[in-house]
């Protein structure tokens, strides 16, 4: 309620996820002010942030060398509705499971 950089809805009013535009915009001013490039991981949204199990990956995919685009080019990572070209840019990693029941976990 008292937090300015979240916007108010009246009761029942659904938002789509902005990524935590305000945070990841005051990253970049304080690395051009710096004068640097935004490292990997130097951005935290806040679902990102609250995720203790750090199920929830975001960075540059255009770097090689940044976790979230090492993530992406696993063979589990996909899409949903890709096939209808709809090029969303949240992907997600499929579930491992065991398909022989004699091994257990």
């Amino acid at each position: 309620m008292r937090n300015p950089n979240v916007t108010v809805r009246s009761r029942g009013v659904m938002e789509k996820c902005t990524y935590c535009i305000q945070r990841i915009n005051a990253r970049k001013i304080q690395a051009e002010i710096e004068e640097r490039e935004v490292r990997d991981g130097e951005i935290l949204t806040a679902c990102q942030q609250s995720c203790p199990t750090q199920a929830i990956v975001f960075g540059n995919i255009n770097d090689p060398n940044s976790r979230v685009s090492r993530l992406k080019a696993q063979s589990r990572n996909y899409s949903l509705l890709l096939e209808l070209n709809t090029r969303p840019r949240t992907t997600y990693l499929a579930k491992l499971r065991n398909p022989n029941p004699e091994i257990r976990e």
